[in-house]
């Protein structure tokens, strides 16, 4: 027992001395260099996007259809407080789009409050009125996950949504080529 305490005092000593004095230092420290600046902005705020910027949003695969901005459409009405129940999607050619969040993150309140959006936002006056299921039975329904709106300012209020800046694509910088 003394032999394994005297032991562990001779290892020991030389790091407390090393972290009683230290070093000063006569180099400057070097800054590690910035990670190259990344073509997809998906995370932090957006997370549960289903789509990211730069990508396209949906078929066709064109300039004009990648995603340039997403917005967080915040619910005012519920009580948990900013809750998220779908992204405004702006693209290139300035038109926007409507979608939920990810399946995993969606509940069927948030569901039924963002078909209400879609209901009196929706430009196009084609049927549906409401977001379609993704999988039916398991298997991927070929439906769309985006639509067309405009949601001008004044009806923030009886809809009971706010935008909140999610991510944008920095002004000034070129999109990448789609297709790849």
């Amino acid at each position: 027992m003394i032999v394994i305490a005297a032991l562990l005092a001779m290892l020991l000593a030389p790091l407390t001395v090393a972290q009683a004095t230290p070093v000063p230092l006569t180099v400057p420290p070097t800054v590690a260099p910035l990670p190259p600046a990344t073509d997809t902005l998906n995370g932090g705020p957006c997370l549960d996007s289903p789509r990211s910027v730069p990508h396209v949003l949906q078929e066709p695969v064109v300039r004009e259809m990648q995603i340039v901005r997403i917005d967080r459409v915040v619910s005012t009405a519920t009580m948990t407080r900013d809750n998220v129940i779908g992204f405004l999607y702006t693209t290139d050619d300035g038109t926007t789009w409507l979608g939920q969040r990810s399946p995993d993150y969606m509940s069927a309140a948030n569901a039924r409050e963002i078909n209400h959006v879609l209901a009196s936002t929706r430009v196009s006056p084609l049927d549906p009125d409401a977001f379609p299921p993704t999988m039916r039975y398991g298997v991927p329904v070929r439906a769309d996950r985006f639509f067309r709106v405009q949601i001008p300012e004044r009806a923030m209020v009886p809809l009971r949504i706010r935008f909140d800046a999610c991510v944008a694509w920095p002004q000034g910088r070129p999109l990448p080529d789609p297709t790849f």
